[in-house]
């Protein structure tokens, strides 16, 4: 049965990637026939790229160079007023330390790269009404040690979704949106066994092959309206389930019970856009945003190497960020000047607190983050921009043990490079 599943696997995934080549290789053909009619497509590409080096810093340490950079290209395809194709590939490589929370906290990777191939059918309507289906998939690659091969990572997984969404536009920037997806996450390298898991420090309720892999259910709703003066509201509201299809729930004991993990997470995103000052030349705008995420789960956390501790409701959390962003626009091509921060917390449900040395405590543990940023661009020939970037963030914790997840840290990063747009 585990080689049909992984064989249906494989052919879907190779059939979801000949059908995005053959959609892009038809963005590429002036004329193509429709419901019997030849008729001219209208293609529209759409190019972002971004290159960018430097120097980086974690925890203060001097880390030489890295490098960044970024890949956009969609060739939107109008047929005719009522139906539109857009192929779209993504591609990204950081070269740069950085922490992502792939299976609970915190962990540290020394480089990442993820791709990701998309197709969108646009049905349109004349009352503003859009009908969309959307397919996608993508890869991430993840090298925690510098010696690691690519494609070789323990987290390194893939993400296949599939959904459909609807959206009604009754004037300029006046929209409101729903939408399902269906997506399937799953980590190919990830087989630890009991004696491995202990030796990364992992819990009992992870030391299993293929605990990560998940299935996903995602309700979203969506809106976009106005504001007092000149403003405008972006609003999204999201609920997901998450389905454990191999990861068993532990016990008091320690044991693997019958029952499989399931996590539910709520997401509330608010955004407040305005035009602050506008003069011959010149313009300033500012956005205000705020972000709420709850993540409920029926798991808990038995750890062996702390004297058989176990900890129930471990992987619950709810994080509320605020963000802020100011762009300075100057000339009829402008140079920008953009200065941007966020500031977060993390209260987990009842994950107890931990010194450096492992052992548990009564308090619950919680993080706050901060990040700030200032780009500056400047053109320099057609589509092309010079930028400068410096980063800078933190993060903080009464939990004092980085031993497994990453709870303190800081971080800057100062990039130089070129942006291109088409």
């Amino acid at each position: 049965m585990t080689n049909v599943i992984r064989d249906t696997w494989y052919v879907l995934r190779r059939t979801a990637f000949q059908f995005f080549l053959s959609a892009v290789a038809l963005s590429l053909s002036p004329l193509v026939t429709y419901h019997g009619l030849a008729e001219a497509v209208e293609v529209k590409p759409v190019v972002n790229a971004e290159l960018l080096g430097g120097q980086y810093y974690y925890n203060g340490n001097d880390n030489a160079l890295g490098a960044v950079a970024s890949l956009s290209a969609a060739p939107y395809m109008k047929f005719n007023d009522s139906w539109s194709l857009v192929p779209l590939y993504i591609g990204n490589y950081n070269g740069t330390q950085q922490v992502q929370d792939l299976i609970g906290g915190g962990t540290l990777f020394q480089e990442s790269q993820d791709h990701t191939g998309s197709l969108k059918l646009i049905r349109s309507f004349n009352n503003g009404l859009k009908l969309k289906a959307i397919g996608s998939y993508s890869a991430e690659f993840l090298r925690e040690t510098t010696d690691e091969s690519w494609g070789e990572g323990l987290y390194d997984n893939r993400r296949a979704s599939g959904g459909a969404e609807a959206e009604w536009s009754w004037q300029k920037d006046r929209s409101v949106r729903l939408a399902y997806d269906y997506f399937a996450i799953r980590f190919p390298n990830y087989t630890s066994l009991e004696s491995q898991g202990a030796a990364l420090g992992l819990g009992r309720e992870l030391n299993a092959p293929d605990v990560l892999d998940t299935h996903n259910h995602m309700l979203t709703a969506a809106t976009e309206l106005g504001l007092p003066w000149n403003g405008s509201l972006d609003g999204t509201a999201s609920y997901t389930w998450s389905f454990f299809g191999s990861e068993h729930l532990v016990d008091l004991s320690g044991d693997l019970q019958p029952d499989l993990r399931h996590d539910e997470t709520s997401a509330l995103s608010l955004q407040g856009n305005w035009p602050v000052m506008s003069r011959s030349g010149w313009k300033l705008i500012s956005s205000l945003g705020y972000t709420w995420t709850h993540v409920i789960s029926n798991q808990n956390h038995y750890d062996a190497a702390q004297g058989f501790f176990f900890d129930p409701d471990y992987y619950g959390y709810l994080t509320q960020a605020l963000q802020n962003q100011w762009i300075l626009s100057v000339g009829e091509n402008p140079w920008t000047l953009a200065f941007n921060w966020t500031l977060s917390h993390q209260q987990y449900s009842n994950r107890l607190v931990q010194d450096s040395a492992g052992a548990y405590g009564t308090d619950i543990t919680h993080a706050n983050g901060f990040f700030s940023g200032l780009t500056f661009t400047y053109p320099i020939a057609k589509g092309f921009r010079l930028m400068a970037q410096g980063q800078f963030g933190w993060n903080d914790s009464n939990n004092t043990d980085n031993q497994v997840y990453q709870y303190h840290y800081n971080t800057q990063t100062y990039l130089i490079g070129f942006t291109y747009a088409y």
